[in-house]
């Protein structure tokens, strides 16, 4: 490995870093990217719930791909006893971060709408 690639892969380790960072709040909170949608497709997606620095929380998929995740409005995520946990807009906890889930919604070319709800698959 040439110095030029071990110094790009640091950018991107400490780029990602700071991302990851400045979406911790001092309450643990994390800010999800959110959207408000009046339609949904049903399409779903899985993959095991990660921390993403372009969504908050996303999802690593079966062939290893990292998604983001454009969360529904007033869906929330903090650290909830040590487990980064998704929060519905009524509060109610959805799933962990490394739970492997299904998210209903649609690919809007990169990121998934989630729209469909989230379920857990044990």
């Amino acid at each position: 490995m040439t110095p030029e690639d071990l110094a790009a892969r640091f950018i991107v380790v400490a780029v990602s870093v700071v991302g990851l960072l400045g979406c911790t709040g001092p309450s643990g909170s994390i800010a999800l990217r959110t959207q408000s949608v009046t339609a949904c497709p049903e399409a779903r997606t899985e993959g095991v719930l990660e921390l993403n620095p372009d969504s908050g929380v996303g999802l690593r998929d079966f062939r290893g791909f990292h998604v983001a995740v454009i969360w529904p409005a007033g869906y929330s995520a903090r650290d909830d006893g040590g487990r980064t946990t998704v929060f519905d807009e009524q509060g109610r906890p959805l799933a962990h971060v490394g739970d492997h889930v299904a998210i209903g919604g649609q690919d809007v070319g990169g990121p998934w709408l989630g729209c469909g709800g989230v379920t857990v698959i044990p």
